[in-house]
């Protein structure tokens, strides 16, 4: 999404392991592990949190972003040192409308896996 990003902000924790097997024995695990969150300010979907959560063999996040610099849709923000984690884009109340087959998945406490570019839902 484009934006205004933030300076990063670095929430230290464990490092846990956030697969879904891991998540379903304990769900807390997304806010004790290692964080980093970023606020976008987005003309279009307003303030978004941005939150890449470290996990077990992950531990390093880097931003590769310049904070103050406006990014477009597509920019890299930043990257996991080892392998991928988990990240969690939080969105302000009523500024998305989420695409149907995700509120589905969610509901069935299913996992989505999405790739860059396609859509989550609409502003």
């Amino acid at each position: 999404m484009a934006g205004q990003p933030g300076e990063p902000r670095l929430i230290n924790g464990a490092l846990y392991s956030v697969s879904p097997v891991a998540l379903r024995r304990n769900l807390a695990y997304l806010w004790e592990n290692k964080r980093m969150v970023t606020i976008i300010e987005s003309p279009q979907f307003g303030r978004v949190a941005v939150c890449e959560i470290g996990a077990t063999m992950v531990g390093s996040i880097a931003q590769t972003y310049v904070e103050g610099r406006a990014v477009t849709k597509g920019d890299e923000k930043g990257l996991f040192k080892f392998g991928g984690s988990c990240v969690v884009t939080i969105f302000q109340r009523g500024r998305i409308k989420f695409d149907a087959d995700l509120l589905e998945h969610s509901a069935q406490q299913r996992e989505v896996y999405a790739k860059m570019g396609e859509s989550l839902g609409v502003a």
